[in-house]
C-alpha cells in the first residue's frame, strides 16, 4: 500500500510541475524543456523511494502524509526555477496560484471521498482515495487548466517595479499560508463547515484576484494609448521644430542676400583703399553669417538627419558638446521612422541627464553605423548619479510623467529583435542598440 501511495504522491507533484510550467511554455526553449523533464523525472524517482520509506513507518502517518503533500513541491519548484530562467517573483506568483488551485482540488476531492467512502476503510485507503480523486479531477480539467494557466502570468510590466511585482507575487502565497497552515495536524477527517470554508476561500480569492488583474490590464492598455499619443505628439513636435529651424535659416539667408550688394560694395571700397585687414574681417563676418544659414548634414537619411539637426541645435543652445559619428544609408527599408523615434528619445534622455550635471561635466556622444546588414546605434552622456535599471536591464523612473522613452525603446527592441545594453562606467552612461537590417 505504501508504494502505491508514494507513486500517487509523485504523480501529484508532477501535476504541479506541469501547471507551473504552462505560464512560461511559450518562451521556454527546447533545451530548457528537456532539462526540466530530465531533472523532474530524476527527482521523482528518488522522491518515490523517499516517500515509500517515510510512509512505511508507523505512528503519525497522517501528519507525514500531509507534510509530504504540502512541502513535496519544494525540490520540483527549485528544479523549475533553475531550468526556466525567469525572475523569482514570477515563479513565486505562479507557485502561489498553482498551490491555491491544488487546495481547491484537494478540498473537492475530500468532499467526494467523504461522501462515497466509509470511515472504517482506514486512513491509508482514505489518503489514497483522496489523491486518486484529485488526479482524476485534474485530468478531467486539463483543457480548462491549460487555457487558464497559459495566461496566468500578467504582462511583464507588472513585474518591472520592485514593489508592485513583489506585491503581486506575494499575495497568493500569503493567502495560502494563512489558510493552509492550520490544516497541518494529525487529523484526517474534518467537519463539514471546515471543508466548506476551505472550498469557499480559494474560489473567492481567484475571482477577486482575477478582477484586480483585469482592472490592471485595462489600466495598462489605457497607459499604452496615452504613451502612443505622446509619441505621436513628439513626432509632430520634431517635424514642427525642424520646419522652424529650416524657415529660420531661410529667413537669415534672405537677409544676407538683401545685404549682399552692400557687403560687396564695402569690400570693394576696402580693397581699393588698401585696407586689407578690415577687408579680411568683413569676409570672416560674412562667413559666420553664412554658417548660421546652414543646416548641417549629419546623415544621408532625411529623417535621421532632421532628428540630429534638432538636438544639435538644442544641445548647442545649452552649451552641451555633441560628438557624432554617423554612417547610415539613405534608404533604410522603412525603418527610418522607428530609428528616428528611438534616437530622439535617447537624445532627449541624454539632454535631461546632462542638465543634472555641472556645466563643466556635460557632454553627449552619438554613433550610428551600418555595415554588412547590421545596424549599431549608441548614445552616451555624462551622468554621475547611480543609474536605476529594471529587470530587463533598462533604466526606469517611478516619477509621474516619465517612462515614454523606455516604452518606445521596448517597442523598437520587440519589433526588430534588437539587442540592447545599458552600462555606466567612469561617469558615462552608454546605451548600445544592435539589430539586423536588410543586406
Amino acid at each position: 500500500m505504501e508504494y502505491l501511495l508514494a507513486l500517487m504522491m509523485v504523480l501529484l507533484q508532477f501535476s504541479g510541475v506541469w501547471l507551473r510550467y504552462l505560464p512560461f511554455a511559450k518562451t521556454v526553449t527546447v533545451i530548457q524543456r528537456r532539462k526540466l523533464v530530465q531533472l523532474a523525472v530524476g527527482w521523482g524517482i528518488l522522491a518515490f523511494g523517499i516517500y515509500a520509506v517515510l510512509m512505511s513507518m508507523y505512528g503519525g502517518e497522517v501528519l507525514r502524509f500531509k507534510l509530504l503533500v504540502a512541502f513535496g513541491w519544494l525540490p520540483f519548484f527549485l528544479i523549475a526555477y533553475y531550468c526556466i530562467p525567469r525572475d523569482f517573483v514570477q515563479h513565486l506568483y505562479v507557485l502561489g496560484m498553482q498551490s491555491l488551485y491544488a487546495v481547491l482540488l484537494h478540498t473537492i476531492s475530500g468532499f467526494v471521498v467523504g461522501a462515497v467512502l466509509a470511515a472504517e476503510y482506514g486512513e491509508r485507503v482514505h489518503m489514497l482515495a483522496v489523491i486518486c480523486c484529485y488526479l482524476v479531477l485534474f485530468t478531467l480539467l486539463i483543457p480548462l487548466e491549460r487555457r487558464w494557466f497559459s495566461t496566468l502570468v500578467p504582462a511583464q510590466r507588472f513585474f518591472q517595479f520592485r514593489h508592485l511585482g513583489l506585491y503581486v507575487a506575494l499575495m497568493p502565497m500569503v493567502v495560502l499560508f494563512a489558510y493552509a497552515l492550520p490544516w497541518l495536524d494529525g487529523q484526517l477527517y474534518h467537519s463539514v463547515p471546515e471543508r466548506v470554508g476551505r472550498l469557499a476561500l480559494p474560489i473567492l480569492f481567484f475571482l477577486v484576484f482575477r478582477l484586480v488583474l483585469d482592472a490592471a490590464h485595462q489600466m495598462s492598455k489605457h497607459m499604452v494609448e496615452i504613451n502612443r499619443n505622446n509619441l505621436l505628439a513628439q513626432q509632430l513636435y520634431s517635424l514642427r521644430e525642424y520646419t522652424r529651424l529650416t524657415e529660420e535659416r531661410r529667413q537669415t539667408l534672405r537677409v544676407l542676400r538683401h545685404d549682399m550688394r552692400h557687403y560687396n560694395r564695402l569690400l570693394g571700397a576696402l580693397l581699393d583703399s588698401g585696407r586689407i585687414s578690415e577687408a579680411k574681417e568683413l569676409v570672416e563676418k560674412q562667413a559666420v553669417e553664412l554658417e548660421r544659414t546652414t543646416i548641417r548634414e549629419f546623415c544621408a537619411n532625411d529623417l535621421i538627419n532632421a532628428t540630429l539637426s534638432i538636438y544639435h541645435y538644442h544641445l548647442s543652445n545649452l552649451e552641451i558638446p555633441l560628438q557624432q559619428k554617423i554612417s547610415l544609408p539613405k534608404e533604410m527599408a522603412g525603418m527610418d521612422t522607428d530609428v528616428a523615434i528611438v534616437l530622439s528619445n535617447l537624445l532627449e534622455n541624454a539632454l535631461h541627464a546632462s542638465m543634472k550635471q555641472s556645466v563643466i561635466n556635460r557632454e553627449v556622444k552619438v554613433s550610428a553605423q551600418y555595415e554588412g546588414g547590421s545596424f549599431v546605434l549608441s548614445v552616451a552622456n555624462r551622468f554621475e548619479e547611480q543609474l536605476l535599471l529594471d529587470r530587463d536591464g533598462l533604466p526606469y523612473n517611478e516619477d509621474p510623467g516619465h517612462g515614454t522613452g523606455m516604452i518606445a525603446l521596448r517597442a523598437f527592441i520587440r519589433k526588430y529583435k534588437a539587442q540592447c545594453e545599458f552600462s555606466q562606467k567612469d561617469g558615462w552612461v552608454t546605451v548600445i542598440l544592435n539589430w539586423q537590417g536588410e543586406d
